[in-house]
């Protein structure tokens, strides 16, 4: 079964803007991919400078599509979009 994991570095200076309303925003569209059936798991890094995203049931070009429109996407500092085969 093919997976797509979105790996993201974020560089986001928390003290501007309103990084609380980007914030609930980016998990409301998270939410529904997992409501969806599209988003597998969902990984936040301990440092919380970063993301890690498994798909399934979906195609390259609509999970890059999603990732572009969510509120943080601005401050994304890097995104890698990388195919897997799920053995089990």
């Amino acid at each position: 079964m093919k997976r797509i994991t979105v790996l993201i570095t974020m560089h986001f200076d928390n003290s501007k803007g309103n990084f609380e309303e980007l914030r609930q925003k980016e998990m409301a569209h998270i939410k529904s991919w997992k409501e969806e059936d599209i988003l597998e798991n969902f990984y936040i890094k301990s440092e919380k400078d970063g993301a890690k995203l498994i798909f399934k049931n979906i195609e390259m070009e609509q999970i890059v599509k999603n990732i572009e429109n969510l509120p943080l996407f601005p401050y994304m500092e890097k995104v890698e979009y990388l195919n897997y085969d799920k053995v089990f």
